[in-house]
């Protein structure tokens, strides 16, 4: 969910197979000042899931991918911005970025870890996407940001032992092979879940990303988010080469992209945007995924590890 959505604007909330929301909040409406924080918006969320009987996931955004900014104003000097409105990314390697980043986790586990319906914290995919200009500016290499993410981790973890921290990994730029390193030092812990964002099986250029979730069935819990890609996932999918001829016609239902996620990438939370848009164009809805959730209640239980 979105960071300005309301959750009393979600449909289906009331249907017993969904567990709770994984909802977005911008660090910057967190914290306004620094060391300043305001949780009433988490807060007042996390009364109207208890109401509803429903988890909360606290996504907690360093990234934006839209005109302004998710990091706090005094923190601007650690972002790129990206041209033509492309959107902030962090430096996540700083070390002030570090030192803040961690302090936002603790304070939100200081006042909510522990709490019945508060399920846990998910930080954002790994992907950068930064051009040389901006590595360069920051001073970048894969083994600093390998290390960072290690310590966020770390912290993570330590601060919410009560709770899940859900990490989103798609790729350390200029050496993927480094979030294996950190998978397998995160498989000793035992409130973390290891997953990403998007469920596209026809799109070739990201199966080696789904590899990691066979490779560590064992030894983690795993999730994946059904984010809007996929509602509009179609079967010759055009991003897997523009040479490809098409072989078949039409999106993927809902059910097959459950099915993937369930049967090939192992996981164990599975997240579904709450998505309308481009109905007219024939792509799928959330309507359509809460028939699935509807038909699979026994997936949606609390996973064991």
């Amino acid at each position: 969910m979105g960071p300005h959505f309301d959750l009393t604007e979600i449909k289906h909330l009331d249907e017993p197979a969904v567990r709770g929301v994984n909802k977005r909040y911008f660090w910057r409406t967190l914290e306004p000042g620094k060391g300043e924080y305001d949780l009433s918006s988490i807060e007042e969320d996390l009364a109207y899931c208890a109401e509803h009987d429903k988890q909360l996931i606290v996504f907690l955004c360093d990234r934006s991918f839209w005109i302004r900014g998710a990091m706090p104003a005094y923190l601007k000097a650690y972002e790129w911005e990206h041209e033509g409105g492309g959107g902030f990314t962090p430096a996540r390697w700083h070390p002030e970025y570090l030192a803040r980043f961690t302090a936002m986790g603790e304070a939100i586990a200081q006042q909510f870890d522990g709490h019945p319906n508060f399920e846990g914290i998910a930080i954002q995919e790994t992907a950068l996407d930064m051009p040389e200009a901006g590595l360069a500016k920051f001073n970048f290499s894969p083994e600093k940001y390998r290390d960072a993410l290690y310590l966020i981790l770390d912290t993570l973890t330590a601060s919410f032992p009560n709770s899940q921290v859900f990490w989103y990994q798609n790729g350390i730029q200029g050496s993927n092979a480094l979030i294996r390193e950190i998978a397998d030092s995160i498989s000793v812990k035992e409130n973390i879940v290891m997953g990403g964002p998007d469920v596209l099986p026809h799109r070739r250029w990201l199966r080696h990303t789904y590899k990691i979730y066979g490779d560590y069935r064992e030894k983690l819990t795993l999730f994946c988010s059904v984010q809007d890609d996929s509602y509009r996932h179609h079967k010759n999918d055009v991003r897997l080469s523009e040479k490809q001829p098409v072989h078949e016609e039409g999106y993927l239902t809902m059910e097959e992209i459950f099915l993937y996620a369930k049967e090939e990438m192992h996981v164990q939370y599975l997240f579904w945007n709450h998505y309308y848009e481009g109905l007219e164009r024939g792509e799928r809805s959330f309507d359509e995924a809460i028939e699935v959730i509807r038909a699979n209640p026994a997936f949606n239980q609390p996973p064991t590890k």
